[in-house]
């Protein structure tokens, strides 16, 4: 059950710094429910976003200076404008807010709003320069870190969204995702594309994120209400955690440059399934599974969309997310034992269709279950967990939530 954040964040903060925030803005975390792994390979992404979020109280200060204050832990992030982009930790939790913080510095002093200091200013004439504001920041989430569900992301769109809102510079969606995307390659050391960014910031209520990476092309599309469909998504958090910094996933990514790179493509996306299994000898064993994953997925996940979009024949869909997990499982190989035992426990007990989400190695399942059964599955995975000496795990049911937002 996600916690009133609003109120968190904003208690935190007077206690923190002994004042009032300016606002509160927060993001959610997301299911990816199709195309994991393709997005660096302009492949395609399909998912939405879930009711558990990010949320983080704000104010500025005039002295430059910039602290961040989590409930999540002891520690506090530190640094002031002029020093922030040498002073991140990598490999911690600091590294995603300073992370996004400094993003947008970035892209500010690129892109500085109208007002800022070198327009129209007769005593310091020439380009415009933003300063950028010294910043009180108190931080908080209920998306479980290191489950598979965007943590990362909706930390970053949540910092994002209020300093865009908090310094006016008017990014669109696609730009605010950039700013997560560099977060997590370039300051963090995670690999990765947009599909969970734009997911976080373009979620609707009710409605699902299609997204194709090779021409940003983002869609909305209305999520099937269980009412009609008589299916209730399901989230269970199986409480093995992963590192998106793993060299693991680093590895399959430089497996699927290598694999472009020998079928003389810029990207994966280029190769057709028949074109990868022609020139399968022409590839390391496991080079070829990698990218098998990669082309078959993108195919996977455009068919799911174009059955999504006219809402016929959810067989196949349940047909095509069984068929993802086998590839996850089989030629990405990031699921691991709990993850295929949860799958064969939801479809023992009548799931339409269940299947890991996210990076893996970890991680959760997202199952999609007949409605009058769900406290059925519910009781069953924590029995079942209890059995082998596993962690109670998180099973939330859940619909489509909205994407990042100010709250106050």
């Amino acid at each position: 059950m996600s916690r009133d954040l609003t109120t968190i964040v904003c208690e935190g903060f007077l206690a923190a710094f002994e004042r009032e925030p300016l606002g509160v803005w927060s993001a959610p975390g997301r299911v990816s429910i199709m195309g994991d792994h393709t997005d660096l390979q302009d492949g395609v992404g399909y998912g939405c976003a879930i009711p558990l979020r990010s949320s983080a109280a704000i104010a500025p200060r005039d002295d430059g200076r910039i602290r961040i204050v989590t409930d999540l832990s002891t520690e506090e992030a530190v640094t002031d404008l002029r020093s922030i982009s040498s002073e991140i930790p990598t490999k911690d939790w600091r590294a995603y807010p300073l992370g996004a913080v400094s993003s947008m510095l970035r892209f500010a002093r690129e892109n500085p709003p109208e007002g800022t200091r070198g327009d129209d200013d007769e005593t310091d004439p020439g380009v415009p320069f933003f300063l950028g504001t010294g910043l009180d920041i108190f931080l908080t989430t209920d998306v479980p870190i290191g489950a598979g569900l965007a943590s990362s992301a909706s930390v970053c769109a949540t910092i994002s969204t209020a300093l865009n809102d908090f310094w006016g510079l008017g990014m669109n969606v696609e730009e605010l995702a950039e700013i997560g995307r560099q977060t997590e390659a370039d300051i963090v050391g995670a690999p990765g594309g947009l599909s969970d960014h734009i997911t976080v910031h373009a979620a609707r209520s009710n409605e699902d994120v299609f997204f194709d990476a090779r021409g940003s092309d983002v869609s909305i599309l209305p999520a099937p209400r269980p009412a009609e469909s008589g299916l209730v998504r399901v989230l269970i958090d199986t409480r093995e955690s992963h590192r998106n910094w793993s060299a693991e996933f680093a590895s399959r990514a430089d497996d699927c440059a290598r694999a472009a790179e020998a079928l003389g493509c810029q990207t994966l996306r280029e190769v057709r399934p028949a074109e990868l299994d022609a020139a399968a000898d022409r590839l390391d064993e496991v080079v070829f599974r990698r990218a098998r994953h990669v082309v078959s997925e993108i195919a996977r996940t455009l068919e799911f969309t174009k059955l999504m979009r006219t809402g016929e024949t959810p067989e196949e869909r349940n047909h095509l997310l069984a068929a993802s997990q086998a590839s996850l499982r089989d030629d990405f190989e990031v699921s691991t034992a709990r993850i295929d035992f949860t799958v064969e426990l939801a479809t023992y007990l009548g799931a339409a269709s269940a299947r890991m989400t996210g990076t893996g190695l970890g991680g959760s399942v997202f199952v999609m279950h007949p409605a009058e059964k769900v406290d059925e599955l519910r009781e069953s995975v924590l029995s079942a967990y209890a059995e082998q000496g596993w962690e109670a795990p998180l099973v939330l049911a859940f619909e489509p939530e909205a994407g990042a937002r100010r709250d106050r």
